[in-house]
């Protein structure tokens, strides 16, 4: 290849001196102006030539003369998209959260309860987005909490054809062992939910505020609440990382569960970090997504050695009273891997938290953590990105081979798409994907979903078909499925969105709940 350290930037003045340290490419979209992308799309310069961005002297000659193609530009204008409407949607989201949570506390969308309410001077205001009964707007979309407990013939390893296949079972604590003549044996076993149910349930509840959390797994589950952890991103110099941890039991766990927060609908930054290509090399663990990195406690972009990127001790760099969500997590869970000796880590999240769930095994496995890897039991994601090269597919899948990791796919969901495939950033996905069509029929994949790319041509018309049957299906899969499977009108407007935004709506943690518990999958396919 040939080396481009010396080609002129875009916007013309002197040739840049690429800077040295490790493997890297960073675009710095902050700095990405019109005439960029009009270059990008025209011109078709190398990429690192550009002085938006930065590259390792290597990465340089990795690259040489390839350009960004049609997906940096047009990532680029997507970004710029999201950054403009980050306070309108900030604005929209806040109103409209708290004008839903009116309606919901005060009696429903019928109205009658809010009169009511005034009548008898006790109208709820909800002004406290940390009340436990303060719901986001996943929430509002899928508001069911309660976990739906495994059969006898699902806990006994029955051919049931379905996810739940995984060995660990997850049991909840019986509430009074004396009561109605019943066995102990008999209430644990009423009281058994699979690895899937759980992780889904807990994907999805890690949206919402810790008191509401809280209350989930404490008073519905029957689980141990164990902490909610907020993470600090030094680069964004805000807490950008939510994360909660939980016991199945508070006495001799057979579970210790991570889930991290994902994607909100209306955080645009969750968005961007999402869509950006940046990326990092960490020698043996590959080029890792440079936005995740961020989140979890990345101390630096430019290391001459990884080890100086993501440290194996954390260097005290959080200001006082914050913590990289990394380090922290980590050694919550090590204190209750050595409080429950006979528990297993169970690590899981949906969208954006999905990402974060693949590469936390990784990095222990970079830093040498053998004996929490050693109680990994299992690694489930829902609508998970793309988090890094194929170096860093096999190094996960080296750190998880003892586990088992599962990605979790629903139809036409954008997510898993994203960020989109570069020439100058090949991102990969690892683990089995777990694929469900619309009507929750799937299969166990080797490798990646259909229609990976997510602007092919040819798949079109058959997304947009499937958001007009996703529609169709939320008003009335409650009359097969039974009033669980209810939707509401929150729910089906949000599905609306996928007839103007194809795979939009199908990111939605609702179908993924009912994928867990309806979806019925075909042996895997080499």
């Amino acid at each position: 290849m040939v080396a481009v350290a010396g080609a002129a930037a875009a916007g013309g003045g002197p040739p840049k001196t690429k800077m040295a340290g490790g493997e890297k490419l960073i675009i710095r979209s902050d700095k990405v102006r019109l005439i960029d992308i009009l270059s990008m799309l025209l011109l078709r310069r190398p990429i690192t030539s550009y002085s938006f961005v930065e590259a390792s002297d290597q990465t340089t000659l990795d690259v040489g003369d390839k350009s960004g193609g049609i997906i940096v530009p047009l990532t680029e204008i997507i970004l710029k998209f999201l950054a403009a409407a980050y306070w309108p949607a900030k604005v929209i989201s806040v109103a409209l959260e708290f004008l839903l949570n009116f309606v919901a506390l005060n009696g429903g969308m019928l109205g009658l309860g809010i009169i009511w309410n005034i009548f008898r001077c006790k109208l709820v205001i909800p002004l406290d987005r940390e009340a436990p009964d303060f719901r986001t707007i996943i929430g509002m979309i899928d508001g069911r909490t309660k976990l739906k407990p495994a059969t006898l013939e699902m806990a006994g390893g029955g051919d049931m054809r379905q996810l739940q296949v995984h060995e660990t079972v997850v049991f909840g604590e019986a509430d009074d062992l004396e009561s109605g003549g019943c066995t102990v044996a008999a209430l644990l076993i009423q009281q058994q939910y699979l690895v899937p149910e759980v992780t889904v349930m807990a994907a999805k509840i890690a949206y919402e505020n810790q008191a509401y959390i809280e209350n989930v797994v404490n008073n519905v589950w029957k689980f141990n609440f164990v902490g909610f952890y907020n993470g600090w991103n030094k680069f964004l110099h805000q807490d950008t990382t939510q994360a909660f941890v939980m016991t199945d039991r508070a006495k001799d766990a057979s579970a210790v569960v991570l889930a991290f927060r994902g994607t909100e609908p209306f955080n645009t930054t969750d968005w961007s970090t999402d869509v950006e290509l940046s990326w990092l090399g960490l020698g043996a663990m590959g080029n890792v997504h440079l936005g995740f990195l961020k989140a979890l406690g990345l101390q630096e972009e430019d290391p001459k050695d990884p080890k100086r990127a993501f440290p194996r001790k954390d260097k005290g760099a959080a200001p006082k009273g914050k913590f990289f969500a990394y380090y922290q997590l980590r050694e919550v869970v090590r204190e209750q891997l050595k409080k429950h000796p006979a528990a297993r880590l169970i690590v899981t999240g949906h969208s954006l938290g999905g990402a974060l769930a693949a590469i936390f095994p990784a990095l222990l496995a970079l830093h040498g953590e053998k004996d929490l890897l050693g109680r990994l039991g299992d690694v489930l994601t829902y609508g998970q990105p793309r988090v890094g090269d194929s170096t860093f597919v096999d190094f996960l899948s080296t750190a998880t081979k003892a586990a088992r990791y599962d990605r979790v796919v629903y139809r036409y969901d954008i997510v898993p798409r994203v960020p989109f495939t570069a020439p100058v950033a090949k991102y990969s996905h690892g683990g089995t994907c777990v694929y469900y069509d619309g009507w929750y029929d799937g299969k166990e994949l080797a490798g990646d979903e259909p229609d990976p790319n997510y602007f092919d041509p040819r798949y079109v018309l058959s997304k947009y078909g499937n958001a007009v049957g996703d529609l169709v299906k939320g008003a009335f899969l409650w009359a097969s499925a039974g009033r669980d499977y209810r939707e509401g009108l929150i729910s089906l407007l949000y599905r609306c969105g996928g007839l103007i935004f194809p795979g939009f709506a199908s990111h939605s943690p609702r179908d993924y709940v009912d994928a867990i518990r309806l979806g019925r999958i075909a042996p895997k396919q080499i």
